[in-house]
Parts: C-alpha cells; sequence; structure tokens
C-alpha cells in the first residue's frame, strides 16, 4: 500500500545543478501538477507545450520570482504523466523558496534519483536500455563515452537485441517443430539451427569483449607520472593539464605528495597522478612523499617516466635502476623533458648509457617551458601516450553497443544458455529449454520482467531531477 502511494504522489527536483546561475530548471510531475502550475502562477488555463511567462507566487500572494512555465499533458511527457517545467533565475534562495512552496501541497514530495525516470519506464515511453544509456550519457566526460551512451539512448543497442531476438525465436520454433511433429529428427533443419546459433554465439562474444572494454574507458585509465628530482614532473602535469595546479619551484624536492586531475586524450577519459621524485630525500616528509611513489608505481600500470638532463646524478641512476627493475609487467614510456637546455642529446645520452633498459620503453622528447607557447606541442604529446601508452586505437565505438555492467553480466550469462543448447543437441528438449531461457534474459536486459525492488536499484543510481 505504501509502495502504490508513493508511485501515486506528486514529485519534484532541481534538474539544472544546485547553485549560483542563470537559469535553474525544476520538473514537477504527477496528479497535482496542474494545480500547482495553476496555483503558482495564478493562471486558470494552460495550453500543453505553450511556454508561459509569469510572475510566480508563493501562498501569502508575494513573488517569489517571475519566469516560465511550460505544461506537458499525459502521456506526451517524459514520464508519461502530467509533468511541469518552472524556469526560474539560479538562485539558491528562489529555488528553495520554491521548493518550500511546492512541498506545501497536499501528496507532493521531493524526487528520489532517477524517479522521473523510472516513472517514465513504468509509463512505456522507453525500455530500460535507454535510460541506463541516458544515464550515462549526462555523466559521460569524454567523447568516446558520448558515442558509447549514444548507442543505448537513440535505439542502436536495442536494434541489436531485436536482432538476436529474431534470431532465437526463429530457432525454437523450428526446434519445437521437430520435437511436435517429426518422428525421426531431421539432420538438415538442425545442423542449419546449429550453425546460426554459433554464429550468434560469436557475434554475442564479441559484443562482450567491446562492453567489458568500453566499462574501462567509462571507468578511465590512471597514468602515474614519476621519476628523479627536478626532472620537471610537474612541469608535465601541467603542461598536460593546460594548468597551474602544482607549486614548482628551483629548489630540488619540491613535490612532498601526489596530486591527480582528470583528462580528455583523444577522446578518452584519463587520471593522471603526479608523484614525488625518486631520491634518497633528507627531509622526512620528502621521504615520506618517496615512499608513496614507489607503493604507487606497484599499484599503477601505465608509468611515464620524466627524465632531464640536470637530474642525473649517480644516486638518481641507482634509485631508478632499482626502481624499473621492479615494473617489468606494466606499461611504461620515458618523457625526456627540457630539451631546451644546452647539449641537450649528449647530456640525455648519459642516463641511457647508465641504464641501458630505458632503451627498450618508447620515447618522447619535449620542453614543457616552450611547449606552452606551442599548441602542436601538446598535440603530439596526448599523439604519443594515447599510442604507445593507452593502447587503445584498436578499440572501435562502432562495435560497442553496451557498457553497463548490469547488461554485461546478462549478456553473459545468455551466451552461456546458448553454448549450453548447442551442447545438449543430442536432446532437443533439453537444447530448446537453454534457448527459452537465453530469451527470458533477453527480456530482463529490456527490462521486462524485473521487480519493483531491483528496480528501485536500478534507477537510484541515477542523478536527481532525471
Amino acid at each position: 500500500l505504501n509502495m502504490k502511494k508513493k508511485n501515486e504522489d506528486t514529485i519534484f527536483a532541481l534538474s539544472t545543478p544546485y547553485g549560483q546561475s542563470a537559469i535553474a530548471v525544476t520538473r514537477v510531475s504527477g496528479p497535482k501538477t496542474l494545480d500547482i502550475a495553476k496555483k503558482l502562477s495564478g493562471k486558470k488555463k494552460f495550453e500543453p507545450r505553450n511556454a508561459y511567462f509569469c510572475k510566480l507566487k508563493d501562498s501569502n500572494d508575494n513573488i517569489i520570482d517571475s519566469g516560465l512555465i511550460i505544461f506537458f499533458k499525459s502521456p506526451r511527457s517524459f514520464t508519461g504523466e502530467d509533468l511541469l517545467e518552472i524556469q526560474t533565475h539560479g538562485s539558491i534562495a528562489i529555488i528553495n523558496k520554491l521548493f518550500q512552496e511546492l512541498s506545501e501541497f497536499d501528496e507532493t514530495r521531493f524526487a528520489n534519483p532517477g524517479e522521473f525516470s523510472m516513472r517514465g519506464y513504468k509509463n512505456r515511453k522507453a525500455d530500460l536500455i535507454h535510460y541506463e544509456g541516458l544515464a550515462s550519457l549526462i555523466s559521460a566526460e569524454t567523447n568516446t563515452q558520448r558515442l558509447i551512451s549514444n548507442k543505448q539512448t537513440f535505439g542502436n543497442s536495442q536494434n541489436v537485441c531485436q536482432k538476436w531476438r529474431d534470431v532465437l525465436i526463429e530457432n525454437i520454433a523450428l526446434i519445437d517443430a521437430e520435437i511436435e511433429f517429426s518422428e525421426e529428427q531431421n539432420e538438415g533443419i538442425l545442423l542449419n539451427v546449429s550453425s546460426s546459433l554459433n554464429n550468434l554465439l560469436k557475434e554475442i562474444k564479441k559484443i562482450i569483449y567491446y562492453g567489458e572494454t568500453a566499462q574501462q574507458i567509462n571507468l578511465g585509465q590512471n597514468i602515474l607520472i614519476f621519476g628523479p628530482p627536478n626532472a620537471g614532473k610537474s612541469s608535465l602535469f601541467n603542461f598536460l593539464c593546460q594548468e597551474e595546479r602544482m607549486i614548482i619551484s628551483k629548489l630540488k624536492g619540491t613535490t612532498t605528495d601526489q596530486s591527480a586531475q582528470k583528462l580528455e586524450v583523444l577522446g578518452k577519459k584519463v587520471v593522471i597522478i603526479d608523484s614525488a621524485g625518486l631520491g634518497k630525500g633528507s627531509r622526512l616528509i620528502e621521504k615520506k612523499g618517496i615512499k608513496k611513489t614507489i607503493n604507487s608505481i606497484k599499484n599503477f600500470n601505465n608509468l611515464i617516466l620524466v627524465l632531464s638532463p640536470d637530474s642525473y646524478s649517480s644516486e638518481n641512476s641507482e634509485i631508478l635502476l632499482k626502481t624499473i627493475t621492479q615494473i617489468n609487467h606494466k606499461k611504461v614510456v620515458v618523457i625526456f623533458n627540457k630539451s631546451d637546455t644546452p647539449n641537450f642529446k649528449n647530456r640525455i645520452k648519459i642516463w641511457l648509457n647508465k641504464i641501458p633498459q630505458l632503451k627498450k620503453y618508447k620515447s618522447f622528447t619535449i620542453s614543457c617551458l616552450l611547449g606552452k607557447k606551442d599548441p602542436r606541442v601538446l598535440s603530439k604529446t596526448n599523439n604519443f601516450i594515447d599510442k604507445e601508452l593507452l593502447n587503445s586505437e584498436s578499440f572501435n565505438s562502432e562495435n560497442c553497443f553496451f557498457s553497463e555492467k548490469r547488461q554485461i553480466e546478462i549478456i553473459k550469462k545468455l551466451s552461456l544458455d546458448i553454448k549450453l543448447a548447442l551442447e545438449s543437441f543430442n536432446n532437443i528438449e533439453i537444447a530448446c529449454n537453454y534457448l527459452n531461457s537465453a530469451l527470458k534474459k533477453l527480456d530482463n536486459l529490456y527490462g521486462r520482467n524485473n521487480p519493483e525492488e531491483k528496480l528501485e536499484l536500478i534507477f537510484k543510481r541515477f542523478c536527481i531531477g532525471k
């Protein structure tokens, strides 16, 4: 009864970020929507989908703000219910006052995360894949993430599912016919079914591979910058971030802790981490920073080693040699920094002669100081990092239709059902049961037959106001 009442409430939430801005959009959805629109604006009639500019007033007839009200009549709205969009100035005081007024209406409450989307799903405005794609699209930080989310949001993933569904239904029908009408099994038909299912399984395996790769892209790859003191690690970090985040001085060992920044490298999400220099360090705080760097090297798979002519010393080379012997299975590139210094090439050779293992790593030469003045240098550096470190040029978003953990887990389970069906062709009744099980899982992918509790868990991950 409580669940039913909860679903019948009129809900409201801010659909734009909370804070000072030019415009704030508040959404209201549910049976009290039209009453709320009339009461706030003083207008007696609202034509659906028309924008009305009016003064919004509280229950004491005091003006809250002036703004736009747009009314969407059920079922032609995002939620499938009567829905209101209220556009006000983006003042925190105005938003809070508006919320206070909305909460005074009977059976009206603040929306839960994703509740607008969940109501739209329940009212069959779209399937679950669409809404999961929409949530990913809103949180997309890079172009690759946007392209992956677009597939789910705008129907491409659903088209793939429909194709799989057609194949499963056709083959289930053929097997059913064999069970029902054939006294002797027709080997030709069963061979065709087997061939069709094997092709389907290959396609699904490819989709799983690209889906798991997309998951990694969505999470982003971490890159740790490390090297001896005074090599210019913080300068490279700032150069890649295009902002002065770290304090840099001419004194050695000025970075005593780690700093991280999200970046987009050729459309891919990257978290880049600066670290303390690999030197013995005289101060206690520096020693802690160096220990942290060595521990970090063990925890990260993508590493940028920064070296410069003036960072060479026998002590630094000894520490670096000990360090790189521990990173055999990691992806490492070397960036030789400060190429603007005199006699750069010969002085860099000292590093290479002292530590021959450096020659096995791909390297790139840069002057962070001069690079700041030339945008082509940043572009070349990003290309180098993408190609030699991220190794993601083989990923093609054209082949990616799913990126959510829930989706990939279901696809893995239905692919197992198809595999078991193929292994059970000596008993076609059992094979048919496995295929029916795969079909049910495919329906779950769309969100069909999912219990209320499971749906609530899925939609809770969405942002409030969506």
